[in-house]
């Protein structure tokens, strides 16, 4: 490539960048009238969405082929976006030859030219900047259809995600009252669905309940500022002895979790079929097909598959936190925990998600009865695991040893490493044996608390004993009447 035509390809850039900012306004514009963001957190994470998807989008368009003459003309109009009057008029006429024969803004120049002579100069720059904004609109419609066609599907797609998001974020807001940016920030990132008006009043109802309960609210509070004492030190990095499994996300495509570049065909994006709309898009199809870097539906699976072995480099306490560490909560879900224990249990699972969230902490829910289920209360996909979660039904037998199990696997993994695993359960259930106890023992020798929130007068003190600490949560009739 010549300087030449890397300079016109630079100019390309420009315009393209002008449009795109354009499209943004416009798409901010559009959200502002919907009114559903009232924190400046939101807005914040909004413009850095707006700001990822220019990018994005920058990046795609900056591959699209243009014919020589367009190139030229596209050259012309951003050089004299940076000239002044002056010099505008001074190489006007070499500007109108370069464009004669293949620009209706050939004949149209002089015209334009004689208006800005006979105007005062204070008005001149208005009029230059109103004159190129209709060579450009000249432009957009000759030469950019076809990728102003492509940006504005694109701008239609994203408008549709950030009004999910923006919904999904809402119903979170009423779920967990933030106060700060960085809350609110997180709850953007948390929320990947819009819910459904039942899902909502559901969801509603329980942090209703949850305001009325002083006694789930203060152990939150409490566990919480346990979880800050135990990872008191600055975390740094040390090398496990031993190996670990590592665990990775499944690789069966269960579920559409972004948009990236690739070359599957079965995964692609409306956007990139249009470019099999005319002749000149068709070869950079294939182009992008062979180079892997067509808009394609980015999927993964729902649960996680265990991967290669590695060395685990795991989190340890120094010295001074700021913050407590992640949570690990195991909630019972057998059929013993149905009914108000089980409301209790999904209530205070929701206080620690406000605490999480207000901490810059994660949040990860076991629940268990005969097998397993993880939630990540505050990932990419918070809202939709939260609402799964709260809206599973309790019922099968208890097994917390499969639980614990799964609780100090993921202690190996660096997100949890500085975590403390909190059990919520009646506990109506045997002891760990010898060879759970040595994972517990292991974790704790590293720093983990194991608590204990009995919902019963009746679990097994064999069993409770094997915790660090106890935390009751009275779940009798006198409570329930009491409400």
């Amino acid at each position: 490539m010549t300087p030449s035509e890397r300079t016109l390809g630079a100019k390309q850039v420009g315009l393209l960048r002008r449009l795109i900012q354009q499209r943004r306004h416009q798409t901010r514009e559009q959200l502002e009238q919907r009114q559903l963001h009232h924190h400046t957190g939101l807005a914040r994470a909004l413009d850095d969405e707006l700001e990822r998807w220019g990018q994005q989008l920058e990046a795609v368009l900056k591959g699209l082929p243009l014919p020589t003459k367009a190139r030229t003309e596209i050259g012309l109009l951003e050089t004299a976006r940076n000239q002044s009057v002056e010099q505008f008029l001074e190489e006007l006429d070499g500007t109108r030859l370069v464009l004669l024969g293949h620009s209706p803004m050939a004949e149209e120049l002089p015209r334009f030219a004689e208006e800005l002579r006979s105007l005062p100069l204070h008005q001149r720059e208005a009029a230059k900047a109103a004159m190129l904004d209709q060579w450009q609109s000249s432009v957009e419609q000759r030469y950019l259809a076809d990728q102003l066609a492509l940006l504005d599907k694109q701008r239609e797609q994203l408008l549709e995600d950030l009004y999910q998001r923006l919904e999904g974020a809402q119903a979170l807001g009423e779920l967990i009252p933030v106060q700060a940016t960085g809350e609110a920030g997180r709850l953007w990132d948390m929320a990947d669905v819009a819910l459904s008006n039942r899902q909502r009043r559901d969801l509603n109802q329980l942090a209703n309940w949850l305001s009325r309960q002083a006694q789930i609210q203060t152990l939150a509070e409490q566990l919480g500022k346990m979880a800050h004492a135990s990872a008191s030190g600055r975390v740094r990095r040390v090398k496990e002895a031993s190996p670990k499994r590592e665990v990775r996300p499944s690789p069966l495509p269960e579920e559409v979790v972004g948009v990236q570049q690739g070359k599957d065909l079965g995964r692609l994006l409306a956007v990139a079929m249009s470019l099999l709309s005319s002749e000149e898009l068709e070869l950079l199809f294939y182009k992008q097909l062979i180079d892997a870097q067509l808009l394609v539906y980015q999927m993964r699976g729902k649960q996680p598959v265990a991967g290669r072995v590695k060395n685990v480099f795991r989190a340890r306490p120094s010295e001074a936190l700021e913050k407590g560490g992640p949570f690990i909560l195991c909630i019972d879900t057998s059929a013993s925990m149905s009914g108000y224990p089980e409301r209790c249990a999904k209530a205070l699972a929701l206080a620690l998600a406000r605490v999480a969230v207000q901490d810059g902490r994660d949040c990860r829910i076991l629940i268990f009865s005969t097998s397993v289920i993880t939630f990540d209360l505050t990932g990419s996909h918070g809202l939709s695991q939260l609402r799964d979660f709260l809206g599973y039904q309790f019922h099968g037998g208890t097994d917390p040893g499969p639980c614990i199990d799964e609780a100090c696997e993921s202690l190996d993994q660096e997100l949890f490493a500085n975590a403390d695993v909190l059990m919520v359960s009646d506990f109506i259930a045997p002891r760990f044996q010898p060879e759970r106890l040595a994972k517990v023992d292991a974790a704790r020798n590293r720093g983990t608390r194991f608590h204990a929130v009995p919902l019963s007068r009746h679990g097994n003190p064999a069993l409770l004993a094997q915790f660090d600490q106890q935390w009751p949560l009275e779940t009798g009739m006198a409570q329930r009447f009491g409400r």
